[in-house]
C-alpha cells in the first residue's frame, strides 16, 4: 500500500501497520464511550440522592459537551480519511480524536472526584506527550524517506 506525503509524492506504507493502527483506535474509540457512559450513569445515580449536581456543575457539563463535539467531529474526519489515504494524516485525525475523547472523559471524573481527575489529568499530559512524540517522529521519518527531487 502506498502514501501521498504532504509533497505529492507516493511513500511506501505498510498495510500491516495501517491495520494495526486501525485496530488499536477501534479499541480506544470504544474505552472512550463505555467510561463516558459509565461516569454518567454514575452521575445519574448521584442525581437521584443530590437533585443539585447538574446545576453546580453546569460549567464542567458545558466543557464535556465541546469536547464530545470535537471528539465526534474529529472521529468521523478519521473514519472518511481511512479510505481516502491511510498514513499520517489518518493518524494525526485519530491521535486527537482520542486525546479530546479522554479529555471529555477527565471533565466528568472531575465532577464525581476532582483528586483522582487531578492524578488522571496528569496521566493524559504524559500521553498527550508521547503521542506528540511518535507523530512528530513519523512525520520526519516519512519526510526523510521522501525521493528529493534532483537539481536541473
Amino acid at each position: 500500500m502506498e502514501s501521498v506525503s504532504a509533497i505529492n509524492q507516493t511513500l511506501p506504507n505498510s498495510g500491516d501497520e495501517t491495520e494495526k493502527f486501525t485496530v488499536y483506535s477501534a479499541a480506544v474509540h470504544k474505552v472512550i464511550v463505555w467510561v463516558n457512559t459509565g461516569i454518567i450513569g454514575l452521575l445519574q445515580l448521584t442525581n437521584q440522592q443530590n437533585s443539585s449536581v447538574f446545576q453546580t456543575h453546569k460549567t464542567e457539563f458545558l466543557c464535556f459537551y465541546i469536547f464530545v463535539f470535537f471528539y465526534a467531529v474529529l472521529r468521523v474526519r478519521e473514519a472518511m480519511h481511512v479510505r481516502l489515504r491511510p498514513g499520517v494524516v489518518k493518524r494525526i485525525f485519530g491521535h486527537t480524536s482520542h486525546l479530546f475523547g479522554a479529555l471529555a472523559a477527565l471533565v466528568l471524573v472531575s465532577v464525581v472526584c476532582a483528586t483522582f481527575a487531578f492524578v488522571l489529568l496528569l496521566l493524559w499530559f504524559l500521553w498527550l506527550s508521547l503521542v506528540a512524540y511518535d507523530t512528530f517522529n513519523e512525520i520526519k521519518l516519512t519526510f526523510s524517506e521522501a525521493p528529493q527531487p534532483s537539481p536541473v
